[in-house]
């Protein structure tokens, strides 16, 4: 898709994971980026030094005008990647959820619409989709929406927000429903508080940093009774949401604002089991694990369908697992040399 990069930019969630790699694929185009971020889960440390930040929470018009208030026009997209993300504290804490996911990405759309910002990006899940029910089904964004989770609930309305935004005419908008994430770019190390990502949890397990991984489930109907997902690397994501942008910005100067879902992942399954061998290949170590039972709402298979990821955004990510546990692990300083 060749389209003019997005010069100005406000990233919210800024200094998370996702987020911090964002800033520097953004600045490498010479883009100009505020980051807005409240810092309860975020890394300051990480954000690159020319970048300003607006320390604030989504939920505070205050801090989202402030952030938008740095630019000399309103900026050419909003990437709204801010957001609580656990599956199992959402289920401890719905209106948490409900309260950052679904207030938050309303205030920072009506923001943005009161501010002209043509372009949102919206970073989604596959958590909002009710799986099918054979693990070969690569689910595409006709699949039928069906969260079992509060934080795929707070994502599902994050999206009708999106859509009702693009409605009103002034806004072209993008929901990217994100799969596993992983890996690292930049020497950027995921470092949630707590860890629940799987492959940080086996590397660092391997490293003796953390006690044994615990596995969920080892009688699912799949190839070796592991959950089949679909791991998708940073740089990739990351790239998806500067050209969603790039489309947004677009629709929107051709005066067709629209709202768009598109499902970022490899199409590739991979089982928990073939994770954790990737891991030890990786690292020359045993990963000490503990097996249980499955946990309530866990399902066999999560997997991406990425035709449209690939017809409407050019980008057709690389499935090679060893690579994003290679880069997962050189970032977190485990590999030798």
């Amino acid at each position: 898709m060749r389209t003019t990069s997005p010069s100005n930019v406000l990233v919210t969630g800024a200094a998370g994971y996702i987020g911090t790699t964002l800033l520097r694929r953004l600045l490498a185009d010479g883009a100009r980026v505020i980051a807005l971020d409240s810092l309860e889960r975020g890394h300051a440390d990480q954000l690159p030094r020319e970048v300003p930040l607006v320390v604030g929470d989504v939920r505070d018009p205050d801090a989202v005008r402030q952030a938008l208030r740095l630019f000399d026009r309103p900026p050419d997209a909003c990437i709204h990647l801010a957001g609580l993300i656990q599956v199992g504290e959402s289920t401890l804490f719905p209106e948490l959820y409900r309260d950052v996911n679904v207030v938050g990405t309303q205030v920072v759309a009506d923001l943005c619409l009161e501010a002209g910002v043509p372009a949102l990006v919206l970073a989604s899940s596959a958590a909002v989709l009710r799986p099918l029910a054979g693990v070969a089904d690569r689910l595409d964004e006709d699949a039928p929406v069906g969260p079992e989770s509060p934080y795929g609930a707070s994502k599902l309305n994050g999206e009708y927000t999106l859509r009702a935004a693009a409605d009103l005419g002034r806004m072209a908008t993008v929901a990217l429903r994100l799969f596993n994430v992983c890996g690292a770019a930049y020497g950027l190390a995921e470092r949630h508080d707590p860890e629940t990502h799987l492959i940080p949890l086996s590397l660092r397990a391997a490293a003796g940093e953390l006690p044994p991984l615990h596995v969920f489930g080892e009688d699912f109907d799949t190839p070796d009774g592991t959950c089949l997902r679909d791991y998708v690397h940073v740089r990739d994501v990351v790239e998806a949401f500067v050209r969603a942008a790039r489309l947004a910005m677009h629709q929107a100067a051709s005066g067709g604002c629209e709202f768009n879902v598109v499902h970022v992942g490899t199409g590739q399954p991979r089982s928990v089991r073939e994770v954790i061998t990737a891991c030890e290949q990786i690292l020359g170590k045993p990963v000490p694990r503990v097996m249980h039972g499955r946990r309530p709402g866990d399902v066999a298979a999560l997997v991406a369908n990425p035709s449209k990821l690939a017809s409407l955004l050019g980008i057709h990510p690389d499935p090679d697992l060893a690579r994003m546990v290679r880069d997962a692990a050189a970032s977190l300083g485990l590999l030798d040399g």
